[in-house]
């Protein structure tokens, strides 16, 4: 018997440490057909991202991805939230601490994506906002400060 829990217990802890798998709303958005996929890459455990710029015409549809490239957990759980204003990002990334998504309920929230864990990639599909520059930011606690990034909306 204490066998048999020593090799569950081994078994559960090496499977806690994978990527968690995709769930079926995320398996569609992968899927569905859009005008352009963005993608906002993070560097490798660090609370920054390595894509500081992403670029779409307004009023197209796009899948917005976060690729969180980063191999240890739990301080590296990231996501990707694109916001109206540049005034917005303190108060959201404060509000986004005691929210269970990370993402407020708020309406300087444009999109967001959910948390990826470490060598996960989520996404959110919306449509760009009118032309005009938007902050994007990393709500899971404390990220907000230093992981930011602009959403530039072209005119199409």
């Amino acid at each position: 018997m204490r066998r048999f829990c020593l090799a569950l217990c081994l078994t559960l802890a090496a499977c806690a440490s994978e990527p968690a798998l995709p769930s079926p709303d995320q398996v569609a958005l992968f899927a569905q057909a859009v005008d352009a996929e963005l993608v906002v890459s993070t560097k490798p455990n660090a609370m920054e991202y390595a894509t500081t710029r992403i670029t779409a015409p307004a009023g197209a549809t796009v899948r917005l991805v976060l690729d969180n490239t980063g191999t240890t957990s739990p301080a590296m759980l990231h996501n990707v939230v694109v916001l109206r204003t540049q005034s917005d990002i303190d108060r959201i990334g404060r509000a986004a601490a005691g929210v269970e998504s990370h993402i407020p309920d708020d309406p300087a929230v444009i999109a967001g994506t959910p948390i990826a864990q470490p060598g996960g990639r989520m996404a959110v599909v919306f449509t760009m906002p009118p032309a005009g520059r938007y902050p994007y930011v990393c709500t899971y606690p404390g990220h907000y400060q230093f992981m930011r990034g602009t959403l530039v909306s072209t005119p199409s």
